[in-house]
């Protein structure tokens, strides 16, 4: 990597537009500056929207138009118009400290073995508390996502595994994405800061989409990757190591639990 690499922040836009303008302008505050913006309008119907991309294209910004697809299909329609060596996935209602940038890529010209940076997340609109994903290696991502979307990704290592999974329309894209990155040997590094500022609204894809169809994603996750999850969860109970959950189950409850959803046994 060179000292001075090429960013490609990547930005995916479905009627956001009372929100893209503060993104950007937040973006032009980073204290790393080279960089280039992608906004991709998946579909807006929104005419306010629509003058905002119009605004920003005649701004020398970049924006892509297609088809509504959803944000895996978005993402990955972006970066393939990237010239950078650096993909900075950004939502178009969140933003980054101006920090970020220059942080994160100190990590990845020290840290060969790492893929991805992100950091530690202040919620703010609708709610207002802090999370802090672990990142790591493939174990850390066997039972939640360590890792958001919001982040920086080496472009070799986005090609490598193929973007994002165009068929996951509905949430989680982001944690299996993290999963194929990680099962290659790649790390996710978290900065302990609170760099990442996640907007969160009552429009949100979480709550609308991701939240009431959680068991059918999961679903879809462990049955995609079963042999992965089969043999991860047999090297951690044959080297004795221990997990907890939030709720504290035991590694005997979760492969139990494995076995049934592989088996098509979901009760």
């Amino acid at each position: 990597m060179t000292s001075t690499p090429l960013i490609s922040v990547v930005i995916p836009c479905y009627n956001d537009g009372a929100y893209l303008p503060e993104t950007i302008d937040r973006l032009q505050q980073q204290t790393y500056s080279h960089f280039e913006i992608i906004v991709v309008n998946d579909g807006s119907t929104d005419a306010h929207t629509l003058q905002v991309l119009e605004e920003l294209s005649q701004k020398g910004i970049k924006v892509l138009h297609k088809e509504n697809g959803r944000m895996s299909s978005a993402r990955n329609h972006g970066v393939q118009y990237a010239s950078g060596s650096l993909i900075a996935a950004l939502d178009a209602d969140d933003y980054f400290h101006p920090s970020f940038f220059t942080k994160a890529i100190a990590i990845l010209e020290k840290k060969t073995e790492v893929a991805v940076v992100t950091s530690h997340i202040q919620l703010f609109g609708d709610y207002k508390q802090t999370a802090r994903p672990r990142g790591g290696n493939a174990y850390n991502f066997l039972f939640s996502s360590e890792c958001p979307a919001c982040a920086m990704v080496r472009k070799s290592c986005w090609d490598a595994v193929g973007g994002y999974d165009e068929q996951m329309t509905m949430g989680y894209e982001d944690w299996e994405f993290y999963i194929r990155i990680t099962k290659q040997g790649w790390k996710v590094e978290v900065i302990p800061e609170k760099l990442l500022f996640y907007r969160q609204t009552p429009g949100s894809t979480l709550k609308n989409d991701t939240t009431p169809r959680r068991q059918e994603i999961i679903n879809y996750i462990i049955s995609k990757h079963g042999d992965w999850y089969l043999q991860c969860l047999k090297e951690l109970v044959n080297n004795k190591q221990v997990l907890f959950t939030e709720s504290r189950i035991a590694y005997l409850t979760i492969w139990r639990m494995i076995i049934n959803r592989l088996r098509k046994k979901y009760s």
